[in-house]
This record gives C-alpha cells, structure tokens and sequence, in this order.
C-alpha cells in the first residue's frame, strides 16, 4: 500500500480487506423545500456515510444511502458509489479501471455492518 502523486493511496483488495475499517460519520441530508406549501407532498429519507481505515495514511470511503419505505419494513441501502481515496491494483500492481475499482469497492461497502449502525447513529 502507498499514495501516489495524484493523492490516492494503491492497495490491493487482498491488502484493503485485511484491513479494519470503522465508522468515522454519517448524517442525514436536509431538505431545501420546507415551507408550509411542501406539507403533504412524497419525501425522501436519505444521508451519507464515511468509513475508514485506522491505517497511516486511512483509506476513507462514503457513500449515500437512502430509506426505503413500502408495506412491508422499511430498509436502509446504499444510494450510490462509494467515494474513496483507494484505487485498488491488480497482482502486477496495475490500476484497475476506474469503474472496476468502484465496484469492487461496492462489494466490499455492502458488507460492512452499516445498515445496522448508520440508523442508531442518524436517528438518536
């Protein structure tokens, strides 16, 4: 593992999934439209999540998430791509393309314990 010079810090997954990675901050978007005339219309629950590292220098990787409601119980999932400052590198220490990286980060995103831990956080 070491940063380059364009700032992102090259690991391998093997590298990345050894690593512990613990929750830095979440917190929930807030709405611009609150005024009276926007009572009664659909709304969106959703907010962001920072993950990281406790490595010199951290991996830090977020993503968006949103609550989604319907007859049965509502459930939190990821919204988007996660963010990081990690590209991950193949055996030869090649860069993975940029999409690739992201979804591997993904996979690993969607098995952290967040859609447990994020709730208790944002809605104390």
């Amino acid at each position: 593992m070491h940063v380059s010079r364009d700032g992102l810090i090259r690991a391998s997954i093997a590298e990345l999934l050894s690593m512990r990675i613990v929750h830095l901050m979440s917190g929930i978007d807030v709405e611009h439209n609150l005024s009276a005339s926007a009572c009664g219309r659909p709304t969106t629950i959703s907010g962001y999540t920072e993950w990281v590292t406790q490595t010199e220098p951290p991996i830090t990787i977020g993503w968006d998430w949103c609550l989604v409601t319907s007859a049965d119980d509502p459930s939190f999932q990821r919204a988007s791509q996660p963010r990081a400052n990690v590209m991950l590198v193949d055996d030869s220490g090649n860069d993975k393309s940029w999409s690739q990286n992201l979804e591997r980060l993904a996979t690993v995103v969607d098995v952290l314990p967040w859609v447990e831990f994020v709730p208790r956080t944002v809605f104390r």
